[in-house]
């Protein structure tokens, strides 16, 4: 999949869907846009329905994209709440995302970087680290920020062994692939104590 690829898929989904909405790109096609070459094969985001909602929204709003796959050869893959897609809680995000391109009434964002990277340390296979790594050094984000919010997103995370794992991708990332995004003078122990600290703090009783 190529950025064409998303901008083909949004436009056929603006001309199925003619209303207000906010989408938050994620995943695999985020990456696309930011530079990656990695095969992906869908489009990933969350979406929020401007104006009085409906009970049926959801459902026509589907209809609509199953028509814009047919259209552009892309298939779609949407939820109303992207926190929900791992048992790894992703601190509030919808204040810092930016935008990318608007497509009639559908306005297209970002997640900000820093959030990416976390978004992406919850799954944590091969190529979200590939994703993650790009993007955190194509957007010169601070070591302390990806830290301080991993940390946050496990105080925000009940016990499970979804969170264990969570820690150790983090920590894994800082120690064996944070030297390329920012060099190889990086020292990984003072990221992984404030992310300890972080996730210690305002942890869940």
């Amino acid at each position: 999949m190529t950025s064409r690829d998303i901008d083909r898929f949004f436009k056929a989904l603006a001309r199925e869907w003619a209303h207000s909405t906010d989408i938050i790109l994620i995943g695999g096609a985020a990456a696309v846009i930011g530079g990656s070459r990695r095969p992906t094969f869908d489009v990933d985001f969350e979406v929020a329905f401007g104006g009085r909602r409906s009970s049926e929204d959801t459902e026509v709003f589907a209809a609509a994209l199953h028509k814009a796959e047919d259209a552009s050869g892309v298939q779609g893959q949407f939820t109303e709440d992207i926190g929900a897609w791992s048992a790894i809680a992703l601190p509030p995000w919808r204040g810092s995302v930016r935008p990318w391109k608007r497509y009639g009434q559908i306005s297209v964002n970002l997640l900000d970087p820093a959030f990416y990277v976390v978004s992406k340390l919850r799954r944590g296979d091969a190529d979200d680290f590939a994703d993650l790594v790009l993007i955190a050094k194509q957007s010169g984000v601070k070591w302390r920020q990806i830290a301080a919010l991993c940390g946050r997103a496990a105080s925000l995370s009940p016990a499970s062994t979804a969170l264990r794992g969570f820690t150790r991708r983090v920590e894994y990332f800082f120690k064996a692939r944070a030297r390329e995004v920012w060099g190889p003078g990086f020292q990984p122990m003072p990221a992984i104590v404030l992310f300890r600290l972080a996730a210690k703090k305002g942890r869940r009783k």
